[in-house]
């Protein structure tokens, strides 16, 4: 019989996530070593750090937020950090609460938690501790879109486990530094970074076979999917041979979706339904509607418009209960393609709009870009010329700020065909 503290637990899970909610809570308490039939008062930082982590990957911060404020009116966290056992009980909790800020998007807060721990292993000159936290706070300043302080807290990192000669921590270090380039756009030097990362990896299997995804994204972005499937396979490779569930789901789905680009539709669809099964062995709930909004976009380019449409549904019942808006953006954007081939006109504008707005709401401008193509030759063959131009120089112009000049000379040649 479950507790009344533990029972409170499932039921803001439950309020949040509906059926999924106990799934969730199980599987975080089996992580940090707590029984899920009995949450003690000191399980809740690392528990409720945890479930902001999952309900961030899933949700976003808004909705880790409510979950974290929540199980924070349970137990006073900071008053259980200062009267910790032990000192290292004390560093861990604190470590929790600053984790819980950071994935729930108390950035201050959890700026201060780790500041706070920095500088207390810097005066035991722990540096081997003083990394983590350097990561902590890169990784922190990432999730901001701090990406100038995100790159100097990770070079910093980097510096200090070279000066060690610590081989591993040195590869993680440079792979993330090229995640920060490639999110500011900068291909050359991520691609730099992540080739370093897989020098130094001396055979570490998960640095390497992210780098490989990060490289793969590059090459993806750039519409170069030739090269982009051969990182993503060399990635997999890797992966494969170690339990990185998560990572293989997302080199699946990545791989899926240069098949699309290249019209190998039984290819994605198998790619797809790889990163399916283990985003369910890793519990990647969202990555599971991912794939299955991304089947469909092969099943309509098929013709197999009723497949198509029931796993857009399926989708769209996990992605509104975990409230995943980045999901939700690619997912209307698929609608937007399945009521173009059904040349539903009115439900393709609406969907297209949709994605549009999450798109540039959460600031994915190449999604903006290949969704105002899309929408523009929907428009055109709608016999709408004002509304296809419109959207195609839009879309020419985000191309043109990204740089992928191949891509605008794409929709140059379809705006010139009118």
């Amino acid at each position: 019989m479950r507790t009344e503290l533990t029972s409170k637990i499932y039921e803001i899970m439950e309020r949040e996530m509906q059926e999924m909610g106990p799934f969730i809570v199980k599987k975080q308490c089996f992580i940090i070593g707590a029984d899920p039939d009995d949450i003690e008062q000191k399980d809740l930082p690392a528990l409720a750090g945890k479930l902001a982590e999952v309900m961030r990957s899933f949700g976003g911060h808004q909705k880790a937020g409510r979950i974290y404020t929540e199980i924070k009116k349970l137990g006073d966290f900071e008053k259980m950090a200062q009267q910790g056992a032990t000192p290292e009980d004390r560093t861990k909790m604190t470590e929790d609460l600053g984790v819980g800020s950071l994935y729930s998007g108390e950035w201050k807060k959890a700026d201060e938690y780790f500041q706070r721990l920095l500088k207390d292993a810097e005066a035991r000159k722990d540096a081997r501790t003083r990394i983590r936290y350097l990561k902590l706070l890169g990784f922190l300043h990432q999730e901001m879109a701090d990406f100038a302080d995100a790159l100097r807290y990770y070079e910093m990192a980097l510096n200090a486990a070279s000066l060690l000669g610590d081989g591993a921590t040195v590869a993680e270090c440079h792979y993330h530094v090229g995640e920060v380039h490639w999110h500011r756009g900068d291909f050359r030097r991520a691609t730099e970074s992540y080739n370093k990362a897989i020098e130094s990896a001396a055979g570490d299997d998960v640095i390497i076979g992210q780098a490989h995804i990060g490289i793969g994204n590059i090459y993806s972005d750039s519409s170069e999917t030739g090269r982009a499937i051969d990182h993503y396979k060399e990635a997999l490779a890797h992966l494969k041979k170690t339990k990185q569930h998560q990572d293989i789901a997302r080199a699946y789905n990545n791989l899926g979706d240069n098949y699309l680009q290249m019209g190998k539709w039984d290819d994605a669809l198998h790619s797809f339904g790889e990163s399916g099964d283990y985003a369910d062995k890793g519990g990647w709930l969202n990555m599971k509607a991912w794939t299955q909004f991304n089947s469909a976009a092969a099943l309509i380019s098929m013709k197999r418009h009723d497949e198509a449409k029931q796993l857009l549904d399926i989708s769209l019942k996990t992605l509104e209960k975990i409230g995943d808006k980045q999901g939700l953006g690619g997912l209307h954007h698929i609608y937007g393609m399945y009521h173009r081939a059904r040349k539903d006109w009115n439900r393709m504008i609406l969907s297209y709009q949709r994605a549009l707005a999450i798109y540039i709401e959460i600031g994915t401008p190449l999604s903006v870009a290949v969704c105002r193509h899309e929408l523009g030759m929907g428009y055109k063959e709608k016999g709408d010329a004002q509304g296809a131009k419109e959207e195609l120089r839009l879309a020419i112009e985000t191309y043109r700020k990204l740089k992928l000049d191949t891509m605008a000379e794409k929709v140059q040649a379809d705006l010139a065909g009118m």
